[in-house]
C-alpha cells in the first residue's frame, strides 16, 4: 500500500512540474493582456477539476474484472 501510495506521490509530482512549465510557456506568450491571463487561469482549473473529477469517478467504479 505504501508503495503505491509514495508512486502516486511522486507521479503528481513529476506532472505538477511539467504543467509549471506548461504555465510558463502559456503565460509567456499571453504578455500582459488581463483576458489572456484570466483565461489561462480558469482553464488551469477547469482542466484539474475535470481530472480529479475522472480519476474519483474511475476509482469508486466497481471492480468487474473476472478472478479465476
Amino acid at each position: 500500500m505504501w508503495a503505491t501510495i509514495s508512486q502516486a506521490a511522486g507521479v503528481f509530482a513529476v506532472t505538477n512540474i511539467d504543467d509549471i512549465v506548461i504555465l510558463a510557456l502559456f503565460f509567456g506568450r499571453a504578455g500582459s493582456g488581463h483576458r489572456t491571463t484570466a483565461r489561462i487561469v480558469i482553464g488551469q482549473y477547469l482542466g484539474f477539476a475535470a481530472i480529479l473529477a475522472i480519476s474519483v469517478l474511475a476509482a469508486s467504479a466497481p471492480n468487474y474484472s473476472h478472478r479465476s
